[in-house]
């Protein structure tokens, strides 16, 4: 009885003001039993609610408020739904601020890294736009890439100021989804010229000069100069 009387109240939530209507919201989820907090539904890896029955993604669910993070959940949380096993919603987000210029960021902020791994355990590259041709170009020298990796090159986060950087960060989500390091590997991917992703391979090559600098490749060059290499 008390389900149905709170039932017939969600008809006339477009009379309440928005406090009522999260209210009534509140009273229906407890009534089944979902545990709710600050950001929304409380879910597990999996979207799950604390009903087995019940999932919740997007906003409800408070993870992460972007649509395109809302369309992924919704597709694992109908997988998770409907086949056997159980898929884990992702946590490697990208997002993008829609500025002049753009602002496009994933993974670990400086801040970040240096707290989880320490200050002096991580490494930050910059490559100023300015040394990008096409930005010389179009006269949009305003810009920079940043990117944090540990002492092993691991990338652990990206963040891109330029024209079009929500397009460009893909890149870097998907080095830091597999696991490419910042070392040759990243670099020898061929980029456009001219293009602002260009810059990529320029940044990549810091790092690896930065690696080559290192004792047992400088022991290995005048390995190769004493053999005549």
């Amino acid at each position: 009885a008390k389900w149905h009387r709170l039932a017939r109240r969600s008809v006339y939530w477009r009379r309440f003001d928005d406090a009522a209507v999260s209210q009534v919201v509140d009273q229906l989820l407890e009534h089944v039993g979902v545990k709710t907090g600050p950001r929304g539904v409380i879910v597990d890896k999996n979207l799950r609610s604390s009903v087995p029955s019940i999932y919740a993604v997007g906003d409800t669910a408070g993870r992460y408020l972007f649509t395109h993070s809302a369309g992924v959940e919704a597709i694992t949380a109908l997988r998770n739904m409907f086949y056997p096993g159980a898929k884990s919603a992702p946590d490697l987000i990208p997002w993008a601020t829609f500025s002049d210029p753009e602002l496009a960021h994933v993974g670990m902020t400086s801040e970040e890294a240096a707290d989880a791994y320490g200050a002096d355990r991580i490494r930050v590259y910059d490559w100023d736009l300015q040394r990008n041709d096409r930005a010389r170009v179009e006269s949009a020298p305003k810009g920079k890439i940043v990117v944090i990796t540990d002492t092993k090159f691991k990338i652990l986060g990206a963040h891109i100021l330029a024209p079009a950087a929500s397009e460009m960060i893909g890149q870097f989500t998907l080095a830091i989804d597999r696991g490419v390091p910042l070392t040759p590997a990243f670099r020898d991917l061929v980029q456009i010229y001219p293009t602002f992703s260009i810059s990529f391979a320029q940044l990549t090559e810091e790092a690896v000069y930065e690696q080559l600098a290192r004792q047992p490749y400088r022991a290995l060059r005048r390995l190769n100069d004493l053999m005549g290499g």
